[in-house]
């Protein structure tokens, strides 16, 4: 599955090249990162480039580059391309490449009142790796066309429901936050700190699994990810759900203060090393 940068440059290796050079290829098998830029800054960097390096580890790729070049090269794409909001996409199969790419970020009144979920019995090989797999990525996207779905679950052989197919999904019941384990799924940055604004609340998350049979039993869905963010859920394969659940309004107010936050650390971090740099 092939995909085409944004704006005027793109990163290849180590060099900022023009669009006009980007030779597209095949990316099944190789790793990935997408990230949220809000303001000019790449939000939560660190745990994103993190996430990448683990990836390589579990799917015996080779990053060439440390965290610190990965995060100059993604500064320089977003200056050189004078863009402040948008995604990035970086990625690794043979060589390394960064570049702005098309994003659809939910409405206001898909935050108000929720969106619908399909369900797509579907399994992720190496679910904690983030593994560009295409056919599961078609699958997902020809049901989404076709039903007029925000988003689909995988379900898996056992009829549990792990993750969606480009976001992780949470159930609330009562007072409690339930996901699929780790194990299963991907360890979204959106997913980590949505259950670090669950702790900042007092608010409970388990991990447990999901069957297809028990969705009945939840108040509340929502699904999080790098574009939705942490967005309400209102019906899953015909089950209704409440979009204006409490806990999921108290948890979605909490996750746009870590964004903040993080956008304000990073600033506070770039005017630090400006300050140490030595005149010329």
């Amino acid at each position: 599955m092939a995909l085409f940068p944004l704006h005027k440059y793109f990163v290849f290796n180590d060099r900022l090249l023009p669009v006009s050079t980007f030779v597209p290829a095949e990316n099944e098998g190789g790793i990935y990162e997408v990230l949220r830029v809000v303001n000019g800054i790449p939000l939560f960097l660190d745990e994103h480039l993190q996430r990448m390096q683990s990836s390589a580890e579990l799917a015996g790729k080779e990053i060439r580059y440390s965290c610190a070049q990965l995060e100059a090269f993604l500064n320089q794409l977003i200056v050189r391309n004078e863009v402040d909001e948008g995604n990035i996409l970086i990625s690794c199969k043979t060589n390394l490449k960064a570049f702005f790419i098309a994003h659809n970020y939910p409405t206001d009144e898909q935050y108000k009142n929720g969106i619908r979920c399909g369900l797509l019995h579907a399994e992720r090989m190496n679910p904690n790796a983030k593994v560009f797999q295409t056919e599961v990525r078609k699958q997902a996207n020809r049901m989404m066309e076709t039903k007029g779905f925000y988003e689909v679950l995988l379900v898996d052989h056992e009829q549990r429901i792990t993750e969606g197919s480009r976001s992780n999904v949470f159930f609330i019941k009562g007072d409690d936050i339930i996901t699929s384990p780790g194990k299963q799924v991907l360890l979204g940055i959106t997913r980590q700190k949505t259950i670090a604004c669950a702790n900042r609340l007092n608010l409970k998350v388990s991990e447990k699994e999901i069957h297809l049979d028990g969705l009945t039993d939840f108040d509340a869905a929502f699904i999080t990810g790098t574009s939705p963010k942490i967005l309400p859920v209102n019906e899953v394969d015909g089950h209704s759900f409440d979009p204006e659940n409490k806990v999921l309004r108290s948890l979605m107010n909490e996750y746009d203060k870590i964004i903040q936050e993080d956008i304000k650390r990073r600033i506070r971090s770039v005017n630090f090393k400006k300050d140490r740099i030595p005149d010329q």
